[in-house]
C-alpha cells in the first residue's frame, strides 16, 4: 500500500480544516421558512402634541407573517412581510380637560431583508406601505363625538429573531408609522385638523416557524 506524502498530508489537512470552518459559518435557514407571530408593544405618538393629548395607554398587538422570497447569500434572505394590528390610546383635550380617546387597525404590507448573524438569531428590517382606519370618540362640544377616517402611509419595522426551542421563535422589535389623516366636517363650526397619527412602537412577541 502506497503512503500518501507528508506535504499531501498537510494539504488534505489544511483543506478539511477550512471547509469545516466555513460550513461551520454557513447559516442553517432557521429563519428562511414561513413564520406566523404574535406581538405585543407599547406605542406612543412621535407628534408632541398628540403625545399631550393621549398621554395614557399605548397598547400595540400585532398579528405578522413572513414569507420567504429568495435567498441571496447563505447570510442574506429576502422575505415578503405582512401585518395587522391594533392599537389605543386615551387622554383629555388640551384647553377643556374633556376626555378623548382613539383606536386604530393598521394593515402593513411589505419586504423583509432578514441577516442571520448566527445559526440561531436573526437580525431583520422590514419596510413597506401602512393602509390605516382609525376612530376617535370625543366628550366635547367642539368637535364631533366620534370621527372616523382612514389613509395610506407608510412602517419601518426592526428587530431580531431567536429560535429557542424546536420551531418557536422570539421577536424583540421596534416600529416607526407614518401616517397622516383628515377628519371632515360639514359643521364649519366644529374644528378639523390634518393629523400625524403615526409614532413609535417597541416590544416583543413570540412566532412559529412552519
Amino acid at each position: 500500500m502506497i503512503k500518501p506524502p507528508l506535504k499531501l498530508k498537510i494539504f488534505l489537512s489544511i483543506l478539511l480544516g477550512i471547509s469545516a470552518s466555513l460550513g461551520a459559518t454557513q447559516r442553517s435557514y432557521c429563519f428562511s421558512k414561513p413564520i406566523l407571530e404574535f406581538k405585543a408593544g407599547y406605542f406612543f405618538f412621535s407628534n408632541s402634541t398628540m403625545r399631550k393629548i393621549y398621554d395614557k395607554g399605548g397598547l400595540d398587538i400585532q398579528l405578522c407573517g413572513s414569507y420567504p422570497l429568495r435567498s441571496f447569500t447563505p447570510k442574506w434572505d429576502l422575505a415578503l412581510y405582512a401585518a395587522v394590528e391594533y392599537l389605543s390610546r386615551s387622554g383629555k383635550s388640551l384647553n377643556e380637560g374633556q376626555s378623548t380617546s382613539l383606536w386604530s387597525i393598521p394593515v402593513n404590507i411589505g419586504l423583509k431583508p432578514v441577516y442571520a448573524i448566527t445559526d440561531s438569531i436573526d437580525y431583520y428590517f422590514a419596510i413597506g406601505p401602512r393602509y390605516f382606519y382609525l376612530h376617535q370618540h370625543n366628550n366635547s362640544s367642539y368637535v364631533y363625538k366620534n370621527q372616523s377616517g382612514s389613509d395610506l402611509g407608510f412602517f419601518v419595522n426592526t428587530g431580531f429573531n431567536c429560535l429557542f426551542y424546536d420551531h418557536f421563535v422570539v421577536d424583540v422589535f421596534g416600529e416607526y408609522s407614518y401616517a397622516n389623516i383628515d377628519f371632515y366636517s360639514e359643521n364649519l363650526s366644529i374644528y378639523t385638523k390634518n393629523m400625524q397619527v403615526g409614532g413609535f412602537t417597541f416590544g416583543g412577541g413570540l412566532g412559529y416557524e412552519f
